[in-house]
């Protein structure tokens, strides 16, 4: 058994949610036997506000015999002890770890020092408290000696914080209660969350990424369809209630195994509508689960939660402790050890009314049911073990907040949950947050990086219905770009007024084409079209108006309910073009993925589909400067991808380059690659447009756009300003912004 060797001081450090120090070291002239004492140190967090993402996180490091460093909880302790603790000796020799016996610890005294110099909390930020186990207090007054010696009494072995750090599976989960009202409206918005998972989200891809699972809860009218039509999205479909009876004369119930056959995996159970309003009691819930379990394929989330009363009159603890041992009387340990059973903690007070748990509440009250769980079972492991989810009101905009928390492990979403981009976006949020929190498990801090901002303005009010694809030709000096439901093409020199050229079809993207001309995708076919007036003067005609713009070859699908729409000249000189649903708001095809990409080969006018699968709305399609990488996105879906790419085949090795945080609003449009390999990307409905590095999916610059971006270029002498096109009714104007040093744009290749 190691030992640890003699030492004149050790020393612990508090870290910030990014690995930082933010407090003074907590530091010891003298060592400490008392077991109690040890116990703080590698127990003690500290959360303050920070940043907006601060968590309960941080633990005093320690190492293993071999050099293994990380927190509490995460690698175990050589020799079978409860604890493990690192500390450093004077001269910053190696950290040891040691059994409890024969821990050496900081004084109470120093420990309440250190605790004391953070200060009060800011009046502007969120409440600052200290915790040790089960053990809370609030910063409005001084932390004691008196408090640390408490800590340390009622801190160890009942500590949610301490138990096995298990990796949980995340679980998202709508709940539509008693929504849509009508059949035609749930297929509606079972097929816009099939085509927002189908390819994206689905079974293999989310087992390969280890993302959340996903399930969602229609009424029982809707499960046959709900079943069938989101079969391969990766989303499971289960019932919002169930009878605890198996058959017979129990008129208007429904039995598990109906639901099991119907293509559930999923029930509900306890959730607080049909405690308060059905009168549904512990007992009640208690005979449905056993009922449930005798169906091997059926899975329960068991709804626990105190109502506004309950809450203020500081009853959390009681309600959920009450309704843990009820609902699972009788309940094996093996059933949960399974994953049998989900619970979802959702405060009654928070449900539809648009109040949301703070982070922090969503902890403690987790904390609170595991303890319960592990008090119930007499075991520390099955509170680790059990997922967690919160409900309450939840939103992309509180998701990854609240699902940052080390114990919340998903959630219930309800009024959300009725909009399938709502419930995506919660469900990125999730898988974001997870990843966070893996990350930190892993003892891997990100710095707290805050990308750089620029702002852009103005400089044509040109108001453009859909102003799209801008490209810069070098050879012209000149930005050309579209208004792509108006059927217009534009050009400016930047020095005299831009012009016009109607097309007479609408027009989804344009490539260069050399002499001042260009490749134009018509909504019926290739087109090519000059855009040099006479002397180049801007009051006089275009030279061949009158002949109007030339067919070059047929759109590559000819189906009435799609159309061209983003696009570029690859570097090899052919035409990638992305196709456009559009239906994929409202009508009979709704939420269909039925658009195609193809390339457009310049020497043979011959096109080739090459991407295997359909989509709904194609965006972001770009270069890297070798040529070897295009970036594609399915709009709605909110992700973009790269592949490897070749002029002669098929797209290949499609990887994850970033997909939108889920409180970001909007969605990506077009985009483009700078010199330095970096992605550009508006975000149409964001007023923004970011830089993100493809390699780490990390945005570095934000460009504000007081409008509704569309599609990004770099041009201007030195390929050094870049020009943003954007849409009606907020914007339609074309904005510009000088970049900062070293940023430049590419060449636009021509279609040759």
């Amino acid at each position: 058994m190691p030992t640890m060797r003699a030492t004149a001081a050790i020393t612990v450090t508090l870290l910030s949610s990014h690995g930082h120090a933010f407090a003074p070291a907590i530091t010891s002239t003298s060592l400490a036997s008392s077991k109690k004492v040890a116990r703080l140190a590698p127990l003690l967090h500290v959360q303050t506000g920070h940043d907006r993402r601060s968590e309960w996180d941080s633990y005093a490091p320690y190492a293993d015999g071999d050099g293994r460093v990380g927190t509490v909880g995460e690698i175990g302790c050589p020799g079978g002890g409860d604890w493990c603790f690192g500390a450093t000796d004077d001269d910053g020799g190696t950290l040891v770890d040691s059994p409890p016996s024969e821990y050496a610890a900081a004084s109470a005294n120093d420990v309440a020092a250190s605790l004391e110099s953070l200060g009060p909390p800011s009046v502007a930020g969120p409440p600052r408290s200290y915790g040790l186990g089960s053990w809370r207090k609030e910063a409005s007054a001084p932390v004691t000696p008196a408090d640390v010696e408490t800590a340390a009494a009622v801190g160890g072995e009942s500590s949610a914080t301490t138990r096995p750090q298990l990796r949980r599976r995340p679980i998202v989960a709508g709940n539509w209660k008693l929504n849509p009202a009508t059949k035609g409206e749930a297929i509606t918005l079972l097929k816009l969350l099939a085509a927002n998972f189908v390819n994206h989200r689905d079974d293999a891809i989310s087992a390969l990424s280890g993302a959340p699972e996903a399930v969602i809860f229609p009424p029982l009218p809707y499960v046959a369809d709900a079943v069938c039509i989101l079969e391969g999205s990766g989303i499971q479909v289960g019932a919002q209630n169930v009878g605890c009876n198996e058959k017979g004369a129990f008129t208007g119930e429904i039995a598990p195994s109906m639901l099991v056959s119907s293509g559930c995996s999923y029930v509900l159970l306890g959730h607080s509508e049909r405690r308060t309003i059905f009168g549904e009691t512990d007992a009640h819930v208690n005979a449905c689960l056993r009922k449930c379990l005798e169906q091997p394929a059926l899975r329960i989330i068991l709804c626990v939660g105190e109502t506004l009363r309950e809450y203020e009159g500081g009853m959390l603890e009681r309600v959920v402790d009450a309704q843990i041992r009820g609902g699972l009387d009788g309940i094996d340990v093996g059933v949960l050890m399974a994953d049998r059973v989900v619970i979802a903690y959702e405060p009654v007070w928070a449900i539809g009314t648009g109040l949301v748990a703070t982070p922090d509440q969503a902890q403690a009250a987790h904390v609170a049911i595991r303890n319960s769980l592990s008090n119930h079972y007499g075991s520390e492991e099955v509170g680790a073990s059990v997922r967690i989810q919160y409900g309450g009101s939840v939103t992309p905009e509180s998701t990854e907040q609240l699902m940052g928390e080390m114990d919340v492990d998903g959630a219930l979403v309800g009024g959300a949950s009725l909009d399938a981009d709502s419930f995506t976006r919660i469900f990125d949020g999730a898988a974001s947050a997870d990843a966070r929190k893996k990350v930190q498990a892993n003892g891997q801090y990100s710095a707290n990086y805050l990308p750089r901002e620029l702002m852009a303005t103005e400089v044509l009010p040109t108001k453009n219905a859909l102003g799209e694809s801008p490209v810069w030709s070098e050879v012209d000096q000149a930005l050309y770009w579209v208004s792509a439901t108006e059927g217009e093409v534009w050009r400016w020199n930047l020095k005299d007024p831009p012009f016009r050229r109607l097309m007479g079809t609408a027009v989804g993207c344009i490539g260069l084409l050399g002499d001042s001309a260009l490749v134009v995708a018509g909504e019926s076919a290739m087109l090519t079209t000059s855009m040099v007036s006479l002397g180049n003067d801007p009051t006089q005609p275009i030279a061949d108006f009158a002949s109007g713009p030339q067919p070059l070859v047929d759109r590559p699908d000819h189906m009435t309910s799609t159309r061209p729409n983003d696009g570029r000249i690859d570097r090899y000189g052919n035409f990638v073009l992305g196709m456009y649903n559009q239906y994929h708001r409202a009508g009979a095809t709704e939420g269909s993925n039925n658009a195609g990409l193809y390339r457009l080969n310049a020497r043979t006018l011959m096109w080739d589909n090459i991407l295997p699968y359909k989509f709904r709305v194609s965006n972001c399609i770009c270069f890297s400067g070798d040529g070897n990488t295009m970036y594609f996105g399915d709009t709605p879906t909110r992700r973009v991808y790269a592949f490897d790419y070749s002029p002669d085949g098929p797209l290949t090795n499609r990887r994850l380059v970033w997909t939108m945080p889920a409180d970001m609003a909007g969605a990506p449009d077009g985009a483009q690659v700078d010199a330095q390999g970096k992605l550009w990307i508006a975000i149409t409905g964001g007023g923004r447009v970011v830089q993100l590095d493809p390699g780490s999916g990390e945005v570095e610059m934000v460009v504000h756009v007081d409008a509704n971006p569309t599609s990004v270029t770099f041009g201007a002498a030195g390929l050094d300003e870049m020009f943003i096109t954007t849409r009606a009714p907020h914007g339609g104007g074309l904005w510009r912004v000088k970049m900062p040093y070293g940023v430049r744009g590419l060449p636009e290749p021509e279609f040759k």
